[in-house]
């Protein structure tokens, strides 16, 4: 048996040279541009010395606005800490569903003696991840199973972006599973599809793709409200195969009481919202 080769090379991945090379590349969301415009924000760019993924590697996202990849998760790491109140000089965070590094990248600047963690269910992040951020984070595979490979009670801070508005099942199951590797004192902080995505699905990027769907535009249609818990599942893959909607009333059902408190800032991130649980 001859049996299989596989060379780690990730260069193919990776944008050639700096963040600060690609400063000439559109940036169109008003908050991106306002932290842009900052000079806090211009000399951490400017110091970033990792490389960026490829437009590819992060799976479309921003297309060829590569700054504005970077300046998203500078975006999004600034609302996780701000609402999780992340204070700790060495603080323990998880990065779970984190993808190419788009938001852990930023913790790991501001706290480089952190103890930082990245998963995702997808091993070509995991190890594009370890090759750009080295022992700096630590990446792992995690399954589909509400599994992960913490002790109880180690982590201050999990955040999961894009993560629960994929989820078809097991939802409650994964909240249990971060539940229970955070401080008493720790915070989760996650996006949604709320009430106000379901508003303004049909101007959202995934809003020709659910909308394509006759049953699921037709009941969009007729229900202004959104209630419960609404899952188009758009093809038959394992993962990333549907969109997931919350209303508030599943949120207090069904995952509140797993948690002392919760808040929800609709729309925080482009058309999700930040959905913060506290320990």
């Amino acid at each position: 048996m001859n049996g299989i080769f596989r060379d780690d090379d990730f260069t193919r991945l990776l944008l050639p040279g700096i963040p600060a090379d690609y400063l000439g590349t559109p940036v169109l969301d008003e908050e991106n541009r306002t932290l842009l415009a900052s000079r806090d924000v211009m000399f951490e760019i400017l110091g970033d010395r990792v490389p960026l993924p490829t437009t590819e590697a992060r799976e479309g996202y921003f297309g060829e606005r590569h700054l504005e990849y970077w300046l998203s998760g500078r975006r999004d790491a600034g609302k996780v800490i701000d609402a999780a109140a992340v204070s700790h000089p060495s603080p323990r965070i998880l990065d779970f569903g984190g993808a190419s590094g788009r938001v852990i990248r930023h913790f790991r600047r501001r706290w480089p003696e952190g103890e930082l963690y990245l998963s995702d269910v997808n091993p070509v992040h995991v190890a594009l991840s370890r090759h750009l951020f080295g022992g700096d984070v630590r990446a792992l595979h995690n399954t589909g199973l509400p599994s992960l490979p913490f002790p109880d009670g180690c982590l201050d801070c999990v955040m999961a972006f894009s993560v629960f508005t994929h989820i078809d099942h097991d939802d409650t199951a994964w909240l249990m599973e971060l539940r229970r590797v955070l401080k008493p004192s720790g915070h989760l902080y996650i996006t949604v599809h709320d009430q106000a995505t379901w508003e303004i699905l049909p101007r959202t990027v995934i809003g020709s793709l659910s909308m394509s769907n006759e049953e699921f535009h037709l009941y969009h249609a007729r229900h202004p409200e959104l209630t419960g818990r609404k899952v188009h599942v758009y093809n038959t893959s394992d993962t990333y195969n549907c969109n997931v909607f919350v209303g508030v009333d599943y949120i207090e059902k069904h995952w509140a009481p797993l948690f002392s408190g919760y808040s929800l800032v609709p729309l925080a991130h482009d058309h999700q919202a930040g959905l913060v649980f506290h320990m």
